[in-house]
């Protein structure tokens, strides 16, 4: 399967992904020191690597982040500049779209701040594809806080927007802690394109059962 990761950051769905066999095609991630430790981890290659390991810190920086460090890979740095005819097309859309306002550690502004309202970009580039080019998966990533933000609101929105985008919608709070030593929730939210027919993959089992 050939996917696309958006709001990469380092790339946390990429490895997971890859290490299943899957194939990334192309990347969106805003911060530079963020996308650089991504082309360090997912794009270059071990010659590139030599070279830049002989950069002081600061020049090596800057020179990943020039496009040939890709290696074919397509990437842009801002989704809200991004659309249909841009990007390739794939099988599965990643997103851990930014949490700081859904998190209950933030200002709780949820699809109204400047920040987590960034997926609703990413409903707007596939509206911009027919239904028969878009991905046949969805995987969003996003905090437990998320399913609070305003009353719940926040959160039915978005299910909405990917039932109104021609998805079927499962959802489970997936503790990081049932595979390694580390407490960390998170709701995982899959859509599957309905036209390809019912597919079920949650809820999925920790080490413990749970």
């Amino acid at each position: 399967m050939n996917f696309i990761d958006l709001f990469s950051g380092v790339g946390g769905f990429t490895r997971g992904l890859e290490l299943a066999g899957h194939r990334c095609i192309g990347h969106c991630e805003f911060d530079k020191f963020a996308e650089a430790s991504y082309r360090s981890m997912h794009t270059i290659t071990d010659e590139q690597r030599e070279y830049l390991l002989t950069l002081s810190p600061n020049k090596r920086q800057k020179e990943i982040l020039k496009n040939e460090y890709l290696n074919g890979e397509w990437y842009r740095s801002d989704i809200r500049a991004v659309g249909a005819d841009d990007m390739p097309k794939a099988d599965c859309w990643t997103f851990g779209a930014p949490c700081q306002d859904f998190s209950i550690a933030g200002k709780r502004a949820g699809l109204d701040g400047d920040i987590s309202s960034l997926i609703r970009e990413v409903f707007r580039v596939l509206e911009e594809w027919e239904e028969r080019d878009r991905p046949e998966w969805l995987i969003y990533e996003n905090v437990k806080g998320m399913l609070s933000s305003n009353r719940g609101l926040d959160y039915l929105e978005i299910l909405a927007e990917m039932d109104r985008l021609g998805y079927d919608i499962e959802w489970q709070n997936i503790n990081s802690k049932w595979f390694v030593p580390q407490n960390r929730e998170r709701i995982y939210t899959i859509g599957h394109l309905r036209r390809f027919g019912r597919k079920q993959i949650l809820p999925v089992e920790g080490a413990s059962g749970e």
